[in-house]
């Protein structure tokens, strides 16, 4: 019966820390998703193409070699 509960609490605190790394990467793709456009909408609509444009090109770049150069 104690070996039951310890393998309990185990799997419980297992399955704890796996859900934390879970939040977490989902936290970075709905920023990578949402607010990198947005960010990059409000400079180009604040004047400042110069910073945007760049910027664009840094997360096309990164987004192709993530993604493998797959075609969708």
């Amino acid at each position: 019966m104690t070996l039951f509960i310890i393998g309990i609490l185990i799997l419980a605190v297992k399955l704890f820390f796996f859900a934390i790394k879970m939040a977490w990467g989902l936290t970075k793709v709905v920023a990578f998703v949402v607010f990198l456009p947005v960010i990059l909408i409000g400079m180009l609509l604040a004047g400042l193409l110069s910073a945007a444009f760049p910027l664009l090109v840094v997360a096309l770049v990164v987004a192709f070699i993530v993604s493998g150069w797959k075609r969708v």
